[in-house]
């Protein structure tokens, strides 16, 4: 079980990324802001689920933690845009640090949008605070 530090710290963790992904996007570094995005993402979803089972969390493993929504009480059912939205960042993400693909104004626009739904709904839903990151 996580404690309350190590939440806080990993939720400032996740809200650095997706700063840093603004600033990024803005400075025309759209593969960084895409990588980025998805680690404010990762980290946000860690604190949704909680620590890993043993030892960390694969990229799979995380999402399928996350995705079906019983992190959320009641749980919620799954949301098949949000689950999309990820899963093509995720990709993205790959294509940037592992294909050489140069990405776009539009894949960094869309990471950011990704991250900031995704860190808005784990801070309305576990009370954490988003200072910055307008709905």
């Amino acid at each position: 079980m996580m404690d309350a530090h190590r939440q806080r710290d990993l939720w400032a963790i996740a809200f650095e990324n997706y700063q840093a992904a603004r600033l990024t996007a803005q400075q025309g570094w759209h593969n960084v802001s895409v990588g980025r995005s998805y680690y404010a993402v990762y980290t946000a979803m860690w604190v949704a689920v909680d620590e890993p089972p043993s030892g960390q969390w694969s990229h799979p493993g995380i999402f399928q933690q996350f995705s079906p929504g019983r992190w959320r009480q009641p749980p919620a059912p799954v949301d098949r845009a949000r689950t999309g939205a990820i899963r093509r960042l995720y990709n993205a993400r790959l294509r940037a640090d592992y294909s050489g693909d140069r990405l776009t104004p539009l894949d960094s626009a869309a990471g950011l949008t990704t991250a900031r739904e995704t860190l808005l709904l784990v801070a309305h839903t576990l009370g954490l605070t988003v200072g910055g990151i307008t709905p």
